[in-house]
């Protein structure tokens, strides 16, 4: 065969070529991105509708069944969870892993737009997010201080610390969580309202009128120029008290004080926050879909020992879940099994064999070609993932196998007299095409996992596809390294096999 007559004629070659897929190997092994499972994100879109005062009731009725009734022929669907409660209506449409995330999210905006005029006009207009069925957090960090209050936490965390984790490298996210947002709260007296004649809409009606900031045009001059603004906003309390709303049917003024309680808090004050007993508001940090969790954890973690000296007295952010935690034991513990697996089949081969230069031949093919895999693996856009690295563990034993028939091959003909590189020339002939068939038919085993549909199939394709890769260049290995290893190096031993041997 010439590839194996080239590599014995030209052993230089053999070493340079398998060289270059091992140098390749390595280098593009730090740019393989690192997770726990494979990309079996499929496609989900969200619509959130709010309508403030509606009863939940209202809401499916008026909202949810009519944007459902639109949407249901939307091409891709799979399911769709609707969940109505007071003020809000939520809709989740979850579509065939083959489809692509921006094309489902633009036809559902597409359909969306056709029912906006029939929604109720009091209705904020749909709002259509595109998720993922695997979006998960990749951290979770705890903001804290003993004399902060949570108005306080959430305002520094909202202004400073979300901008500063933004720019980290591979972050795609961040959100909080149990923030209470500052806002004013008015507690109605309903009592007061009907004595003065006030209904709840035209007191709302009158404070988006009043508290509103605009331009009022500009001054130019010869020197100067000038932009004009009206402000009509309010910042303290008793701004909002003294707010007049109408005027009494005696000539006096009535203010917002006379008929509610006005105060400053939290603007939903249904949820609470607390990690060890304190108040605490929390920072989800969401990769990238690309980026290797552990490295964006390690950045993450670097970044708030930068960022410590300059947070508030007696403040403290801590991590409180970190996703790559679990990741790193347990990559770390496949790459264990994966050594222990090359120890015992280098160990093994040797107790048959009985030869010490026998065992080199597959010894050396073994990490040329699993170290040569993850080349394959970076072109074909996948994942260090538990799967593709237990496909490296089950191709130790099968990528062996090509050298050991070189190997013996080579072996056997030296036992009868042939020179080193006679044998090897002779030999290497011989088994090549059952090498190549070998191959062929093992890849034909694994690669009809590609073809399962659904999330399964999107999990085992990867382990199919880098065994085949494994397999391949195990193959190409044992027809060009082993032959030249075996006319250079391979020996036969002059003492007869005894005992365990």
């Amino acid at each position: 065969m010439y590839l194996t007559d080239l590599s014995i004629k030209r052993p230089v070659v053999a070493t340079v070529m398998s060289l270059v897929l091992v140098i390749f190997g390595l280098v593009t092994f730090n740019k393989i991105p690192l997770r726990e499972l494979p990309d079996v994100d499929s496609a989900k879109v969200n619509i959130r509708t709010d309508y403030a005062g509606a009863s939940a009731t209202i809401i499916d009725t008026q909202i949810t069944q009519k944007i459902e009734d639109r949407i249901g022929g939307t091409p891709g669907i799979v399911t769709i969870d609707s969940t109505s409660e007071d003020g809000r209506s939520s809709i989740t449409l979850e579509f065939d892993l083959d489809v692509d995330l921006d094309t489902a999210a633009n036809d559902v905006r597409e359909k969306i737009a056709r029912i906006v005029d029939n929604l109720p006009e009091g209705a904020e207009p749909p709002e259509i997010y595109k998720s993922s069925a695997a979006r998960t957090t990749t951290m979770w960090l705890a903001f804290q201080s003993p004399s902060m209050s949570d108005l306080e936490l959430t305002d520094y965390a909202d202004r400073y610390l979300k901008d500063l984790f933004s720019t980290v490298p591979g972050v795609g996210n961040i959100r909080l969580g149990g923030e209470r947002e500052f806002s004013l709260r008015v507690w109605l007296d309903p009592i007061a309202m009907a004595a003065r004649n006030i209904t709840v809409l035209e007191l709302e009606s009158i404070l988006k009128k009043e508290n509103v900031e605009f331009p009022a045009g500009k001054i130019e001059s010869k020197y100067v120029d000038l932009v004009i603004k009206v402000e009509k906003a309010y910042k303290k309390l008793q701004d909002y008290k003294d707010l007049v709303l109408k005027r009494a049917g005696d000539g006096s003024l009535i203010k917002l004080g006379d008929i509610a309680r006005l105060e400053f808090g939290a603007l939903n004050s249904s949820t609470l926050f607390k990690g060890n007993g304190n108040q605490t508001v929390g920072i989800g940090i969401y990769q990238q879909s690309t980026a290797n969790t552990i490295e964006v954890a390690r950045a993450v973690k670097k970044k708030i020992k930068e960022i410590e000296p300059s947070l508030p007295e007696d403040s403290t952010l801590t991590v409180s879940f970190d996703r790559s935690t679990y990741i790193e034991a347990a990559i770390g513990e496949v790459y264990k099994t994966l050594f222990i697996a090359v120890i015992l089949v280098v160990l093994i081969i040797y107790l048959f064999l009985g030869n010490i230069t026998g065992v080199i031949i597959p010894a050396v093919a073994i990490p040329v070609a699993l170290i040569s895999t993850f080349l394959a693996i970076y072109l074909a856009g996948f994942t260090l993932n538990l799967f593709t690295l237990m496909a490296l563990v089950l191709a130790i034993v099968i990528v062996v196998d090509d050298a050991i028939v070189m190997g013996e091959n080579i072996s056997r003909r030296l036992e009868k007299g042939e020179t080193a590189l006679v044998a090897a020339y002779r030999g290497s002939k011989q088994v090549a095409f059952a090498i190549i068939a070998t191959t062929v038919v093992l890849v034909s085993v694994f690669l009809p996992l590609v073809f399962i549909k659904g999330l399964i199939g999107k999990l085992f394709s990867e382990m199919a596809l880098t065994l085949s890769f494994a397999v391949i260049i195990s193959s190409f290995v044992a027809l060009s390294l082993s032959p030249m290893i075996g006319s250079k190096f391979l020996k036969t031993s002059k003492k007869k096999n005894q005992g365990l041997f």
